[in-house]
């Protein structure tokens, strides 16, 4: 649990609030006592969605699923009151971790466990379809677990499968990774019934059997084909179970069995249950030891943690402003702001970015720079770093990234832009506390990312780490982070689906590689004038080059703007196929969804053609390796990055100045950002009271703030991704034979 944040309410209705439990792309979640003095978890509308119909609208839903679902397997409805200025619903407090967390932090559990898990699982889905319902989000997260069984939550998408008010076909609705292949294709109406729920139970324990989703990870639309093309990963699942797992993942709907012949095949007794019947008698002899022995000792922490919180009559506040408790709580008023007010003045940009089909939303930047946090001070120095004053506390901050692959130039920058940041610091005369470096070096190996992620999260001085450099090394390493709360912040990694997969200490401080073709659109229909753009994906690229293409044809289509794809095997060398049929459907201009060694092919290509048009690449041909290998070929094209030059940006001029006399050259690309997020991270710890100075309370602090760099402006939302103020875009261009920043994105045509 959290604590409350100054901008949240003491009260709601007569439900004094006690912390927060989370926060969604709707509302937040909190722990609250009710009227009668039990504890239940609460969840509000936020305000600026409460005036929105179709938003209210589907709450107001939500509240009459839970009301209509009755099951012991299911989270209970205690109160609502979806009419209200900021609608809420109120439900049965469980104390237990999501199945998510539990198997991300303790590992899969056995097959006894994993029956258990699915035979009630199954049960609750029954008494859901027997209402005439489906649930169309079952996943990890929403499942809570308990001594005695799991608790199925979350009926904000349930509803009728004749029910097409809220939803229309080819719209995707539920969380990638566990989708049927019917909800992956998009298929309203009808095409969605009960048996897509038996899907995305097969999903769930595929995910309980073996510690990862059944269809991997990576970008979206990649996650959604697998789904509905590819066999599920059920290697590791025990051997007793994988029948039942395949016919649950069968992709044809009518193959799969029902609830309630899961329950029989997964329970020694099911059999003898009646048709049609949830009805559960769980004995003790049942339950124990269905959990692993941490998650077990787990729950019972938190129970008891619950039973100590104060009753109604300690937590009574006589103002609507939350009481300070004894545990010197940190007060986030420094950086927490008021951002509704923002943000409702910012929807239409949010939306704009949400055709990208990224978790990112803009909203307004805030809080102090950190050069005036660091005082007019010159860059510090070993010297200055001994001339700290012993008496401070000393906290580390850590910097995982590729020192010695292939990423190593990225790594360093960012390792030397993290060192900067605290040698200034530490420089302070009026700095709280001592700040040390330590650096781990994985070699752009994932295997190695995980192993030293998890020595950090084993290391109690190390409250925050900045890294690491690749989404390969990054994927790899979140899960063990997570699991200690070690608050991480990437300035490089880019696949989108690394904010989505619930890490909870994970904050991506770089728009998501989703985004990035939108402001390519906007440069290639404004700047470039282009009439049709042609967009060449090269197979080799994966799902980096199915994000960019994807997303950037999707943006052009709801513009009503032309278009012409064209996709290149892996088994071929030759861009000239590609280029002339792009050519000869009218293209003017040419965007290229692929990696550097492949772009000078391309770019080759196109050379030798005479062509004139634009020519233009994500973030990945921001590299040494395509001016060496394209050459001439390279001249002329323009990159959308997440990276400044700090050299070129006015409100970098006196870090460049500091970096060039404290490391003797220029500042590359990434030493900026990685100096960036080092301030955000020490301004917030500072803000924090000294005993109040833990990994948790930092991330909260994090989350509940805005940061104004030098690159940008710095705010993530609940799921961990980038709110960015403005643009998190740059465009790059090639010009005698080297890469020159231009600038901002542009945000509009």
């Amino acid at each position: 649990m959290e604590p409350l944040r100054s901008s949240d309410p003491a009260r709601i209705a007569d439900h004094r609030l006690l912390g927060r439990l989370g926060a969604g792309g709707m509302g937040v979640v909190y722990l609250a006592r009710s009227p009668g003095g039990s504890l239940v978890a609460l969840k509000v509308l936020l305000a600026e969605y409460a005036e929105e119909p179709g938003f209210k609208e589907r709450f107001r839903r939500e509240v009459e699923v839970a009301r209509r679902v009755g099951s012991p397997w299911v989270v209970p409805l205690v109160d609502a009151d979806p009419n209200s200025e900021a609608p809420w619903l109120a439900t049965a407090f469980v104390p237990g971790p999501s199945l998510a967390e539990a198997v991300t932090a303790h590992g899969p559990l056995s097959e006894r466990g994993l029956r258990l898990l699915g035979a009630r699982l199954a049960e609750a889905l029954g008494e859901v379809h027997r209402a005439g319902l489906v649930h169309r989000d079952l996943k990890p997260g929403n499942v809570l677990l308990a001594h005695d069984g799991p608790r199925l939550i979350d009926f904000g998408i349930a509803r009728a499968p004749e029910d097409r008010t809220l939803t229309a076909t080819g719209i995707v609705v539920g969380t990638p990774g566990y989708l049927s292949p019917e909800q992956a294709e998009g298929r309203g109406g009808d095409g969605l019934g009960p048996a897509s729920d038996v899907f995305s139970l097969g999903c769930v324990l595929a995910f309980a059997a073996t510690g990862r989703a059944p269809f991997g990870s990576g970008a979206v639309d990649a996650l959604l084909f697998r789904a509905v093309h590819d066999p599920a990963d059920l290697e590791d699942v025990p051997a007793g179970l994988r029948g039942v797992l395949e016919r649950c993942l069968e992709k044809d709907p009518a193959r799969r069995p029902d609830a309630d012949a899961l329950v029989r095949e997964l329970t020694a007794d099911g059999a003898a249950r009646s048709e049609g019947t949830s009805e559960a008698t769980p004995q003790d002899e049942e339950t124990d030891g269905w959990l692993p022995d941490p998650v077990t000792r787990l729950i019972a922490e938190r129970s008891a943690a619950a039973l100590a919180l104060p009753d109604i009559e300690h937590t009574l506040a006589p103002s609507d402003t939350p009481a300070a408790s004894d545990s010197a709580e940190p007060d986030t008023r420094e950086t927490s702001g008021p951002a509704q007010a923002e943000d409702a003045r910012l929807a239409g940009r949010r939306r704009f970015l949400l055709l990208a089909g990224g978790a990112v939303a803009l909203a307004a930047g805030g809080g102090g720079a950190w050069w005036a946090a660091a005082g007019d001070g010159g860059p510090g120095n070993d010297s200055a770093k001994a001339a700290a004053s012993p008496r401070r506390p000393v906290h580390t901050f850590a910097l995982h990234g590729d020192l010695s692959g292939p990423q190593r130039e990225t790594g360093r920058a960012q390792e030397r832009g993290l060192r900067l940041a605290v040698e200034e610091f530490n420089a302070r005369g009026d700095a709280p506390f001592t700040v040390k470096v330590k650096t781990v070096d994985d070699g752009g190996d994932p295997v190695a990312s995980a192993r030293l992620a998890a020595q950090l999260t084993d290391d109690p001085t190390v409250l925050g780490v900045v890294g690491p450099t690749t989404d390969e090394t990054a994927q790899a390493a979140l899960a063990k982070y997570d699991a200690g709360l070690l608050p991480v912040v990437g300035v490089s990694p880019g696949a989108t689906g690394l904010s989505g997969q619930g890490f909870r200490s994970f904050l991506n401080a770089r728009l998501p590689d989703a985004v990035l073709p939108i402001y390519a659109g906007n440069y290639l229909r404004g700047t470039a004038r282009s009439r049709k753009i042609g967009i060449v994906v090269d197979r080799p690229a994966g799902a980096y080059g199915t994000t960019l293409s994807s997303s950037l044809a999707n943006y052009l289509n709801s513009m009503g703007y032309p278009s012409v794809p064209d996709v290149v095997s892996a088994m071929r060398h030759d861009f000239g196929s590609a280029v002339d049929t792009v050519r000869s459907a009218g293209a003017d201009s040419v965007f290229f969804a692929g990696l550097p060694d492949r772009a000078a092919l391309i770019a080759a290509t196109l050379r030798e053609r005479a062509f004139t048009g634009a020519r233009v690449s994500g973030p990945a041909l921001l590299d040494e390796q395509f001016l060496k290998q394209a050459r001439e070929g390279a001249e002329g094209w323009v990159m959308v990055a997440t990276v400044v030059d700090a050299t070129r940006k006015p409100e970098a001029r006196k870090f460049a100045a500091a970096y060039r006399a404290r490391f003797e050259e220029a500042p590359p690309r990434y030493a900026a950002e990685a100096y960036d997020v080092t301030g955000m991270l020490l301004k917030a710890l500072a803000g924090l009271p000294s005993k109040s100075r833990t990994r948790q309370n930092l991330l909260a602090a994090v989350q509940g703030g805005k940061y104004t760099g030098i690159t940008k402006s710095f705010a993530f939302d609940a799921v961990g991704a980038t709110v960015i103020d403005g643009t998190g875009g740059f465009l790059w261009r090639v010009a005698g034979g080297a890469f020159v920043y231009d600038g901002p994105a542009p945000l509009t045509a």
